[in-house]
């Protein structure tokens, strides 16, 4: 290693081999010939695969077993609904889309399976209507379906294009497909073409969660090199701790390839986090052994950094696994591991980094830095000197009001925490100019919303209620449905069937009975049209209502109002005595469900990793008082961000939640190397001031050297297109900063004022 600008005269003597130099080119080759295999894992599971909310959470998840029975009886909803400038009822390129993807020219896969079916259109509904037994005039078929299939302007239309299992194993071929032929058969540009629903969305977020790894990966990791050489000074140090961390990155490859994981949108943040923990481990042993290396000469250097070091580097690194392995209680599956794959590289990255970089440090050391520090003091240049004294000063001299002010923000932040809300909405994953929310947006303003509110009626086989009076109740329950969620029109099978005749008498008697085996026979004709289905002896009546992705709406209460109007219509028409129940169904209670779990899961894993974490603290400091006075530094951060959030109503999402924990475990390392330090300085005799003048000198400059290094990594990442990356990122690297305020101006003020007294001499030496 070319060292040659680091080293001092001294630091060329010495033996060449000693029992840490060994182990550490011991270990070196050991993970050279786990090399391969680590390359091999990378390789298989670092594609990235798309995910929507419906897959974060397993099948034994007691909503996602709803939502599949409610697919199984009725449709799936893995659509794509696809319209354009131009596409209009009775539209010939309409005709022409729904000819090529239906015919015997289809697209198929390679085993001659379609990979569509189920194809619907404005057009091909509206002529159903026409058609007997309903016969509809077209200006009432069109009026039935404004708001679903036609726009207000009783022309503008759209295709609903349901995928086989084989269409969606080749998704993104399948929309490039439909893309084609629209712009062949309706000769228009593809900013013409506006396409959403599920399958669109899976595609757009593989194509976001690829451009980011493609994009922003690299420069990530060159940024985190060049600033491991700022901290280090050392270009061989900072490449030798930078590919120690990238190997144990590719060993979460390998853990995720034996534990039968794959990479997907949500985790592709995790090696990179991974990598800038890593290093940040690194910049704190380097800045043990230039201590050591100062106070006791370059003879057992690496024995004596050891010694100084092992504890604050494992409580920090153990600290921050902890945070990471509090996630695995979530029921979402790329949370859970997301946490139990980086937990176990960010241990693995401190015991090699503990096993590699004294020995190589003992053969070929750095220069003492501080002799630097002495002699650049006067200009305030250099790792610490006048600007770290100066701003301990600071802290010290004005410790009340910092706590105060502190302990304010603190309470006023608290006070929104309660205001914290979750969401899963397509808003919540892209950015309002990306192309997939501007196609929602126009397809709804020219045509109608899309995210379905499903109301299922049952009638169990034992059901005395005939047909005509099922249609009443379903008539009327679609009403009230509409009315509560603001729908213009409400699909069910009373679109399709003749409406029931009205008045008393016998004239209107006879027309009742005419029309109910009218009825009968029709049930029979619109079963293909998904809204009745038979089970077990039984009938289920299905209303949809349909209102915008895009609309600022809390779903529970909205559920929640529409089960109160809804369910004293069906019992004012006999309710369970007549063998009848409704129930809200289909996307939306899954959804909710999804979202309630990430509230319960940024509870339970950043209250889990507190206690965890506090219990450590209280061991360390061996003190109930002194475990929680260093605890409040590292929940700021969180009790400020988190704060700010509700107040602001901003909703999280899946990445928003996870920074709460993974922060809480990073905001202790600061806290347990500054603390290292004042303790020692404490034992010795010192006073506070003057223990925390010694932390600051000691510590100070490699604290905030490895939170730049792990802010400005992961920082990068917000640029992303994908918006829970987007903002785990931003919202990571400011919880780091505000930890690290929380460290070098919070910490310090409480030790010097009251709160300081929980720390207490434990020896003299």
């Amino acid at each position: 290693m070319d060292v040659s600008d680091d080293a001092t005269p001294s630091a060329q003597e010495g033996p060449r081999w000693t029992r840490w130099f060994i182990m550490s080119v011991c270990t070196l080759a050991l993970m050279a010939a786990a090399a391969p295999l680590i390359a091999f894992s990378a390789f298989k599971v670092l594609s990235v695969e798309a995910t929507t909310p419906i897959d974060w959470v397993p099948m034994q998840f007691a909503p996602r077993r709803a939502y599949q029975e409610f697919v199984k009886e009725f449709e799936s909803g893995d659509v794509v609904v696809v319209s354009w400038q131009g596409c209009e009822l009775g539209s010939p390129a309409l005709a022409r889309l729904v000819e090529a993807a239906t015919g015997d020219k289809s697209p198929r896969d390679r085993q001659g399976r379609p990979w569509f079916e189920g194809i619907a259109t404005g057009s091909t509904v509206l002529e159903r209507l026409m058609e007997p037994p309903l016969s509809l005039p077209r200006e009432t078929a069109v009026e039935r379906l404004t708001g679903v299939l036609v726009g207000p302007d009783g022309k503008t239309t759209m295709a609903v294009i349901g995928f086989t299992p084989e269409g969606l194993a080749d998704r993104k071929h399948a929309i490039a497909w439909i893309r084609n032929t629209i712009r062949q058969t309706a000769t228009v540009d593809d900013d013409a073409v506006h396409m959403a629903g599920p399958v669109v969305d899976n595609v757009s977020v593989d194509v976001a969660s690829n451009e980011s790894l493609d994009t922003y990966a690299v420069p990530a990791a060159i940024i985190i090199l060049l600033l491991t050489w700022w901290s280090l000074k050392s270009f061989g140090y900072a490449c030798m701790v930078f590919f120690v961390s990238l190997w144990c990155v590719g060993l979460s490859f390998a853990t995720m390839y034996l534990c039968g994981d794959r990479m997907n949108p949500v985790l592709i943040v995790m090696p990179l986090l991974v990598l800038a923990l890593g290093v940040s481990g690194g910049i704190h042993l380097v800045n043990y052994l230039v201590e050591s290396l100062a106070s006791g000469g370059r003879s057992g250097v690496a024995a004596r950094a050891i010694r100084l070091g092992w504890l604050p580097c494992l409580l920090s690194a153990g600290t921050t696994s902890i945070g990471l392995a509090s996630l695995v209680v979530s029921e979402l599956e790329p949370i859970r591991a997301f946490g139990f794959h980086a937990s176990i590289a960010v241990m693995t990255a401190l015991i090699s980094l503990f096993l590699i970089v004294p020995g190589v440090f003992e053969r070929w050391p750095i220069a003492d830095r501080r002799l630097q520090t002495d002699q650049d003091a006067a200009t305030g240049s250099g790792h610490g000197g006048g600007f770290t004294a100066g701003f301990a000063t600071f802290c010290i001299r004005f410790a009340p009001a910092i706590v105060a002010v502190f302990f304010a923000a603190m309470a006023f932040a608290g006070a929104g925490v309660p205001g914290i809300r979750t969401s899963v909405r397509i808003d919540t994953l892209f950015p309002s100019e990306s192309r997939v929310i501007s196609d929602y947006r126009w397809i709804e303003e020219h045509i109608g919303p899309l995210v379905p509110i499903e109301v299922m009626l049952e009638f169990s086989k034992d059901s005395t209620v005939p047909p005509a009076d099922r249609l009443a109740l379903l008539e009327r329950v679609a009403d009230r449905l509409g009315q509560t969620v603001g729908a213009s029109t409400v699909m069910s099978a009373a679109l399709f069937l003749p409406d029931t005749p009205q008045g008393t008498g016998p004239l209107a008697s006879a027309r009742r009975r005419v029309v109910a085996k009218k009825l009968e026979r029709s049930l029979v004709a619109i079963d293909d049209m998904k809204y009745i289905r038979n089970r077990d002896g039984g009938q289920l009546w299905r209303a949809t209502a349909r209102i915008s992705a895009l609309r600022e709406v809390d779903y529970g209460v909205l559920l929640d109002q529409v089960r109160k109007d809804i369910e004293p219509v069906v019992g004012q028409a006999g309710g369970a005595g007549l063998g009848i129940s409704v129930a809200c169904t289909g996307i939306m209670p899954l959804v909710h469900a999804i979202q309630n779990t990430l509230l319960s899961d940024l509870f339970w894993s950043f209250l889990s990793a507190c206690a965890l974490i506090l219990v450590v603290m209280m061991i360390v400091e061996r003190g109930f008082f002194a475990g929680l006075v260093a605890m409040i530094t590292n929940v700021f951060p969180m009790i400020l961000m988190f704060g700010f959030l509700g107040w602001t109503q901003t909703p999280l999402d899946i990445g928003s939640v996870m920074t709460a924990s993974i922060a809480l475990g990073m905001a202790i390392d600061g806290t347990l190397h500054f603390l290292t330090f004042y303790r020692r300085s404490i034992d010795s005799g010192l006073e506070p001031t003057a223990a925390v003048y010694a932390a600051f000198e000691h510590c100070a400059a490699a604290m905030t050297e490895s939170t730049i290094v792990c802010a400005l990594g992961i920082l990068i990442f917000s640029l992303s297109s994908f918006a829970p990356t987007s903002r785990f990122s931003w919202m990571l690297a400011a919880l780091m900063m505000a930890a690290l305020a929380g460290d070098l101006v919070l910490l310090p003020a409480m030790l010097v004022g009251p709160l300081g007294k929980c720390f207490k001499a434990r020896h003299r030496v």
